[in-house]
């Protein structure tokens, strides 16, 4: 039987617009999860401990990592942009192209209907759409070993 050819097959333009529509709770997407690599990687950013990490920014949920929360959205979020952008976690770094916002209704739905950046500018191939979900993916499975 022949591959069946993504959606996606000549790419996918995106491009951060940097409007932090993103950061902030939207539907189903209203957390930021940490794995313990990413969590002591923050408090080395911060200069603090783990202990002060997570009494100021992190709480745990359901056995996860979390970014707590500043009103609507994430508590990194300072003045309209991501304040530990060179440290962020892989949910940041690869979105738009997680597994679940990478079917067609999905992203119709949730990426081209909400944020700005969606369908224009850069063009991702589908190699780089594919490593992105591949990255996203094993992020996901080391939080549940985390846990």
């Amino acid at each position: 039987m022949p591959e069946r050819r993504a959606w996606y097959a000549d790419g996918l333009r995106f491009t951060c617009t940097k409007s932090a529509k993103c950061c902030r709770n939207h539907g189903d997407y209203d957390h930021v999860y940490f794995t313990k690599a990413e969590e002591r990687a923050l408090a080395r950013h911060f200069g603090t401990t783990l202990r002060d990490l997570r009494r100021r920014y992190i709480r745990i949920q359901d056995g996860y990592r979390v970014a707590r929360a500043r009103g609507d959205g994430c508590i990194f979020l300072s003045d309209g942009e991501c304040s530990i952008y060179d440290v962020r976690p892989v949910p940041c770094r690869t979105w738009p192209f997680w597994p679940e916002l990478l079917r067609r209704a999905a992203w119709e739905r949730d990426v081209l209907s909400f944020c700005p950046g969606a369908g224009i500018g850069e063009l991702h191939s589908p190699s780089e759409v594919r490593r992105a979900l591949r990255l996203k993916r094993s992020h996901d499975r080391e939080l549940e070993a985390d846990r």
